[in-house]
């Protein structure tokens, strides 16, 4: 086993002589097995920053239960999460992490019609580092798309998540947006709507690479890895935790004293992760 998610557990496995990892659905969980293998399966879906997708099955287990097996490439680095507990990063290379991130959100977030294939808008909408894997090189990969939803093209909306509720709150709580938390969406524009929400996140991820980044605290420990609002909420935030430190009280990780210097880099950096996290979405 190398990971446990909310549908289930991911094992490494091998296929073909290579290394995989499979993540397996139990039943219950099987219109996320659906959603997240149509995520993978739409045309120009293949990507640098997308996690790489090789199959889809389905078997009975010996005790007669119905599960689902998503098959990946394996990133033997794991999550970004784990990557960032074990390592800390020069500038360089901390921004290569944030880059690639952004560069995968950008693609999934774009609408491109090439030909006879099309590919939506896709808004991922359980952006967290934990969902971000980190290749060999450096770079990551976005993955677990088992609650992205497809902005555009004919089909909107998913089976069965027609009410507002279900397409505004969901998501890891820690990263929820305000708007999420407080289940103001605009869904008039659901397509941008849904976008700021996974932006929100972005910034966050940003803070948790650019805190572990040696050369941003010049002549001091890097301090070790946490996941945003840790100091602030502890490591099970609820609903109304978030509700009350980011909506209602307006906060968010704090940027270390370290960051106080004036350099153009630094500035640049917290105005960007500012600009993610903006409370009024349609400024992010």
């Amino acid at each position: 086993v190398i990971g446990r998610g909310r549908y289930g557990a991911v094992y490494k496995g091998s296929l073909d002589e290579r290394p995989v990892a499979v993540k397996v659905f139990s039943f219950a969980n099987r219109q996320n097995f659906i959603n997240e293998k149509n995520i993978y399966r739409v045309p120009l879906m293949e990507h640098d920053n997308i996690a790489r997708f090789i199959v889809g099955d389905e078997r009975v287990t010996a005790d007669g239960r119905m599960e689902y097996l998503l098959v990946m490439e394996y990133y033997p680095n794991g999550s970004l999460c784990k990557y960032l507990s074990l390592h800390t990063s020069d500038w360089v290379s901390s921004c290569r992490l944030a880059h690639s991130v952004t560069r995968g959100l950008a693609y999934l977030h774009t609408e491109l019609p090439r030909g006879d294939h099309y590919k939506p808008a896709i808004s991922h909408r359980d952006l967290n580092s934990r969902n971000v894997l980190v290749k060999n090189d450096g770079t990551c990969v976005i993955s677990d798309f088992g609650l992205s939803m497809k902005l555009t093209g004919n089909r909107l909306v998913r089976p069965g998540e027609e009410d507002n509720a279900a397409i505004s709150e969901v998501g890891t709580i820690r990263y929820m947006a305000p708007e999420v938390l407080e289940g103001a969406v605009n869904l008039r524009d659901c397509e941008s709507a849904l976008k700021q929400v996974d932006m929100y996140a972005l910034g966050l991820i940003y803070w948790e690479i650019f805190m572990r980044c040696t050369d941003l605290f010049p002549g001091e420990s890097v301090p070790e890895y946490q996941m945003a609002f840790q100091t602030e909420v502890g490591n099970h935030p609820t609903f109304e935790d978030m509700q009350v430190l980011v909506s209602r009280e307006k906060q968010r990780p704090k940027f270390p004293e370290a960051w106080k210097e004036n350099s153009l880099a630094v500035r640049s950096l917290k105005e960007t992760i500012e600009d993610c996290w903006d409370q009024d979405a349609e400024a992010r």
